[in-house]
C-alpha cells in the first residue's frame, strides 16, 4: 500500500470511522471517491456523493450514460443538423419509477422547472401489431388515452383485430392465468421471496401443455418487457412487474403520471449531456476511455485499482472509497480470488443471468407511425418491439438531425436472439448486422399485411438503419457487448447488496438488490442510491440517506395478504393456490 494511503487508513480508526477507514467529514485527503463505471448506477452514485462533498472521479470505457445513452450514428448532419442518432435501444419511464425521476429533477435544464424531468412526455396508447388489423388500447384511465383509442379509424380496427383474436384465445386458460395473477396478489411477502421467487413463471403460470396462443401471449409479453424467457425468469419478478403496472394504470404510485413516458428528444441531448454538467459543476471529474482492469487488496481493503486506456496503457487508481458500478458480467472479472475470500457473499455474481435485448433503428422518410406509444410486434419470431419517434420530439427529425430527408425514427429492439427468422431461418446472433436489419424489417412488414389501410409503411421508406454497436460480428456469429441482467428463478440469492464484506468496497447496478426488482434505468438508479448510503454509513457519516420507494401492493389485497402470512408460518400454502 502506498504510503500516504497507509496513513490515512490509520487515522481514521482515532476518528472513530470503520478501522482502516477514514470518516466522511475527516480530511480532504479522505474524501476521494472512485466511481469503476459511468451507466446511470455509476452517474447516481457521484451524483448523490458529489452533492454530499466528496470527491469523486467516474471512470467509463465508452461513453457517459451507459444502455441509456443515445450516440452518433454514421449518417452525420449537414447544414448545421447534428447526425442521426442511435441508442442501444429505445427506453421508456414507467409511471412506477420513482428514484430515477427524483434524480432528473435535481437536473438543470434550460428553460424547465423540474429539469430534465420536464423533458419526459406521456406515451398514451399502447399498440398490437400483429397480420391483422392492429389493436391500439389506452395506457392509462385518463381522457386523452381512451380518446386516442376510441378515434374511429383505430377504435374500427381494434374490433375487427379483436374478432380475429377472439376466437383464438383459449377461455380456460386464460382462467387459470387470472387465478394464478390473483394467487400472487394475494400472497405475502415471505411467501413471494420464499416460495414464487424460486418458480418460473412458466410454472407459475402453468403454461405446460396449454394451447399455443396462450403460451405466445405469456412469451410475448416477458419477451417484449424485459427479455426474459418465461421458463427462466423468476414469478415473483414477473408478477411484481404486472402489480407494478396494474397499479399505475389505476393512478397508484406514479405521483399522477402517466403509466408509459418517453424523452422528448435523443437521450444525451435531453437528459444525460445536461447531467454530466450538473455532475462537473459539483466537482465530479470524468475519465473516458478508461477500462477498470484489477482491483488490489491490501490490509483487508481495496488499496487501488488499475484501468487501461483506449489507446493502450494502463494506470493506477488511489482512492479512499470505491464503488464498482460495471455490469454483473465484468464485475465478476474483477473479483479475484483474494476478494472473494474477504467477501465470499459476492461470489454469486458471476452465476447471475444474461440475454440479450439489444436495438436497431430504421431512418425513414416520411412519417407514418405504426402506433401512437410503444409497439408489441405480437407474432414476431424474434419478439420485436418499438416505438416512432418524432412524434414525441420537440425537435423534427428532419430540422434537427442527418441531411433533411429522414422525417421519422423507428427504434426497434430484438428481445429473443435464439428464435429462428422468417426469412433467413437464422437466430438473430447468427446474422451479420446486415442481415439482422433486413430481417427484422421483413418480420415488421408482415404484422403489417392485415393493416386494412394501403398507405402503410413499406421498403421504400427506409433511408438506412443502424444496429447497436454492442453487437459485434466476428466473421462466424454476434458477440454483445451490453447484454441485459435476468432475474432468473432463484437470483435473488445471488444477487449482493451494495455494502460487501470490504469495508470500501461498494457495488452500484441494477443486478444488485432493490426493490423495483428489475433491470431497468430505475433499479441502476437505486443501486447508485444505496451505494452512497452504505458508504456513507461506512464513512460515519450524520448526513441523511437517499431516499428509497418501496415497492406498493394492491391495497384491496392487505387483508389476504395477512391471511396467508398465517398460512405460510403454518406450512399451507396460499388460500387461492389449489391444485390443477
Amino acid at each position: 500500500m502506498k504510503g500516504a494511503a497507509a496513513g490515512s487508513l490509520a487515522l481514521a480508526a482515532l476518528a472513530g470511522g470503520i478501522p482502516g477507514l477514514t470518516r466522511a467529514d475527516a480530511a480532504p485527503a479522505a474524501r476521494r471517491v472512485a466511481v469503476l463505471g459511468g451507466g446511470v448506477a455509476g452517474l447516481t452514485a457521484a451524483h448523490e456523493l458529489a452533492e454530499r462533498g466528496f470527491e469523486v472521479t467516474v471512470y467509463d470505457r465508452k461513453g457517459w450514460g451507459g444502455k441509456a445513452r443515445s450516440m452518433d450514428t454514421p449518417f452525420l448532419g449537414v447544414d448545421g443538423r447534428a447526425p442521426l442518432p442511435g441508442e442501444h435501444g429505445y427506453r421508456f419511464f414507467p409511471g412506477f419509477f420513482a428514484a430515477l425521476p427524483d434524480t432528473m429533477r435535481r437536473i438543470p435544464y434550460p428553460g424547465n422547472a423540474k429539469g430534465t424531468f420536464d423533458n419526459l412526455v406521456p406515451a398514451l396508447a399502447l399498440t398490437g401489431a400483429l397480420n391483422a388489423p392492429d389493436i391500439t388500447l389506452p395506457f392509462a384511465l385518463d381522457f386523452d388515452a381512451i380518446g386516442l383509442a376510441l378515434e374511429p379509424r383505430k377504435a374500427v380496427k381494434t374490433l375487427l383485430a379483436g374478432l380475429t383474436w377472439l376466437p383464438r384465445l383459449p377461455l380456460a386458460d386464460l382462467t387459470v392465468l387470472v387465478r394464478r395473477l390473483l394467487v400472487f396478489l394475494t400472497s405475502c411477502d415471505e411467501r413471494r421471496y420464499g416460495q414464487w421467487e424460486h418458480q418460473s413463471f412458466k410454472d407459475f403460470v402453468k403454461m405446460d401443455g396449454t394451447d399455443p396462443n396462450y403460451q405466445l401471449l405469456i412469451s410475448t409479453f416477458t419477451r417484449t418487457l424485459v427479455a426474459a424467457k418465461e421458463d427462466i425468469a423468476g414469478a415473483r419478478s414477473i408478477c411484481g412487474l404486472a402489480e407494478s403496472f396494474l397499479l399505475n394504470i389505476i393512478n397508484r404510485g406514479n405521483d399522477n403520471r402517466f403509466p408509459d413516458s418517453v424523452l422528448d428528444g435523443p437521450s444525451n441531448e435531453v437528459w444525460i449531456d445536461p447531467w454530466i454538467a450538473c455532475l462537473r459543476g459539483l466537482g465530479v471529474r470524468f475519465e473516458l476511455g478508461t477500462e477498470v482492469r484489477s482491483l488490489s487488496v491490501a490490509g483487508g481493503v481495496i488499496d487501488g485499482a488499475t484501468v487501461e486506456f483506449a489507446g493502450g496503457g494502463t494506470r493506477a487508481v488511489a482512492a479512499d472509497w470505491y464503488v464498482l458500478a460495471v455490469p454483473p458480467e465484468r464485475a465478476a472479472g474483477l473479483l479475484g480470488p483474494d476478494i472473494l475470500e474477504l467477501a465470499p457473499e459476492l461470489a454469486g455474481i458471476a452465476d447471475i443471468d444474461l440475454d440479450w435485448m439489444n436495438g436497431v433503428q430504421f431512418f425513414l422518410g416520411r412519417e407514418r407511425p405504426i402506433g401512437q406509444g410503444h409497439i408489441g410486434f405480437i407474432e414476431t419470431p424474434w419478439r420485436l418491439s418499438g416505438i416512432h419517434q418524432n412524434q414525441f420530439w420537440k425537435r423534427e427529425i428532419a430540422d434537427g438531425y442527418g441531411d433533411g430527408k429522414v422525417a421519422d425514427i423507428l427504434s426497434v429492439c430484438v428481445a429473443d436472439w435464439d428464435a429462428p427468422g422468417l426469412r433467413n431461418t437464422k437466430r438473430a446472433r447468427d446474422c451479420r448486422p446486415e442481415e439482422v436489419a433486413a430481417e427484422v424489417w421483413h418480420q415488421i412488414m408482415l404484422s403489417q399485411q392485415g393493416e386494412p389501410l394501403t398507405d402503410r409503411l413499406g421498403d421504400q421508406d427506409v433511408l438506412g438503419w443502424f444496429l447497436d454497436p454492442a453487437i459485434r460480428w466476428d466473421g462466424a456469429v454476434n458477440g454483445n457487448d451490453h447484454p441485459l441482467t435476468i432475474n432468473s428463478a432463484g437470483s435473488w440469492d445471488l444477487r449482493p447488496g451494495a455494502a460487501t464484506a470490504i469495508p470500501n468496497l461498494f457495488l452500484a447496478g441494477d443486478y444488485t438488490r432493490n426493490n423495483i426488482d428489475l433491470a431497468c434505468m430505475e433499479g441502476a438508479n437505486e443501486g447508485g442510491r444505496t451505494a452512497r448510503n452504505a458508504l456513507l454509513t461506512a464513512a460515519g457519516s450524520d448526513a441523511g440517506p437517499a431516499r428509497l420507494w418501496p415497492k406498493l401492493t394492491l391495497r384491496e389485497f392487505d387483508g389476504a395478504r395477512a391471511m396467508d402470512l398465517a398460512r405460510w408460518r403454518a406450512g399451507q400454502p396460499n388460500l387461492l393456490d389449489l391444485p390443477g
